[in-house]
């Protein structure tokens, strides 16, 4: 028999295993307390971007600019 309270919870059930978020660890995380203080003394994403690419970091703006939203 056909229960559409039982499938609709079941397939919520998967939806939350199929939507958890996977954390893997950010290579900026290990340069966080530079680029905290350095974009607090005013340098921008895009110089910040440089900065990184000078110590062999190759990340695009974008990546700086979301870890920075996230982070600082």
């Amino acid at each position: 028999m056909f229960n559409e309270v039982h499938e609709v919870s079941q397939l919520k059930a998967e939806t939350r295993l199929i939507a958890r978020k996977r954390h893997k660890p950010s290579k900026l995380d290990k340069y966080s307390v530079h680029l905290r203080k350095l974009y607090e003394e005013g340098a921008s994403k895009a110089e910040l971007q440089r900065w990184l690419v000078r110590r062999g970091v190759v990340v695009n703006w974008t990546t700086v600019k979301r870890w920075l939203n996230r982070n600082a």
